[in-house]
């Protein structure tokens, strides 16, 4: 599927609370051949309702992370387009603060945001190509860079971020120097009072990722703890 394929008769729905930058996204979709749907107005209080209202006129969506700032919507963008990835609908997430809400409110629902674009990258060849890998990946073509591996998570620390416990921690699969943030909410409740610096988990994690930011976690496990003699403690 080449990218002018993909744009054919597709509308793509722009989500964003502030008009200006909906305008100008809109502005980059056309130049790339999509036509547009803008929704910077009203107030939606359910992401199923808003997602229903997009699958009703659009084949796809842009969204904008911080939704709730102007009181378009009371959850994020990253949940809403994890909720049309379920619907199948190809959507991407466009954010200005990567470097705050990559590891807490994006991660929540990383595991369903096939591309993420800082609000600089989101010109017309990158959302276009963007489309593209989202609609590949809901018909089974996922990158080794989205592929999720069982691997083992070290946990280091406990933090809290907007006053919800996070995870600190080391995936050696991926990078043994570089921790990693994420919400304890992805860990099963059952395992939740486990979690403590030192504890080993299990879990399926895309190890392929080039960027902390690209990295999704699920499916947790409590790991055995390493048995002093076998020369991997």
């Amino acid at each position: 599927m080449t990218v002018t394929e993909a744009c054919n008769n597709k509308t793509i729905a722009i989500v964003d609370d502030d008009k200006e930058l909906a305008e100008i996204t809109a502005w980059d979709l056309e130049e790339a051949g999509y036509e547009t749907l803008l929704l910077f107005e009203g107030h939606f209080q359910d992401v199923n309702e808003l997602a229903s209202r997009i699958m009703n006129n659009a084949q796809g969506a842009v969204c904008d992370h911080r939704l709730m700032n102007s009181g378009l919507a009371n959850f994020y963008g990253a949940e809403l387009v994890a909720t049309l990835y379920d619907r199948q609908i190809p959507s991407l997430l466009i954010t200005q603060y990567t470097d705050m809400d990559a590891s807490f409110s994006i991660r929540k629902w990383r595991r369903k945001i096939p591309v993420l674009l800082s609000r600089e990258q989101a010109d017309a060849s990158n959302i276009a190509k963007g489309i593209e890998d989202c609609t590949l990946e809901l018909h089974g073509h996922i990158p080794s860079t989205r592929k999720s591996y069982r691997t083992i998570v070290r946990i280091t620390d406990i933090d809290e971020e907007s006053h919800e416990p996070v995870v600190d921690a080391f995936v050696p699969g991926w990078n043994p120097h570089k921790a990693v943030r994420f919400p304890a909410s992805l860990v099963p409740e059952h395992l939740r009072d486990k979690l403590k610096p030192n504890v080993r988990l299990f879990a399926h994690v895309n190890i392929g990722a080039e960027k902390s930011d690209d990295l999704y976690f699920e499916k947790f496990e409590l790991a055995p703890e390493p048995d002093e003699d076998d020369g991997l403690a």
